[in-house]
């Protein structure tokens, strides 16, 4: 594999990751009601405490996603800039 299409991958991992941050972080704001209520009738009753973890979980997530797709990312773009120097 060479140093392109890793950064490619790497790019696409950090965007499809970041996109479904989004999606979540969207979920827990803006359509609180309605995951909430999704989330009653799939669960029960017995799922209070997941809507107070997630903003917990999303960023635990967030830093994931930087840690491991957008940090080597960066890295291996980098790299690249230097050895072409």
């Amino acid at each position: 594999m060479t140093h392109e299409q890793l950064i490619s991958v790497f790019a696409w991992m950090s965007v499809i990751n970041l996109a479904l941050f989004t999606l979540g972080l969207l979920k827990i704001t803006l359509f609180k009601r309605l995951t909430l209520s999704i989330t009653e009738a799939l669960f029960g009753e017995s799922m209070d405490g997941l809507i107070d973890a997630a903003p917990r979980v999303l960023m635990y997530y967030y830093i994931v996603i930087l840690t491991f797709n957008v940090v080597p990312y960066l890295a291996l773009r980098l790299f690249v800039q230097i050895n072409v120097n």
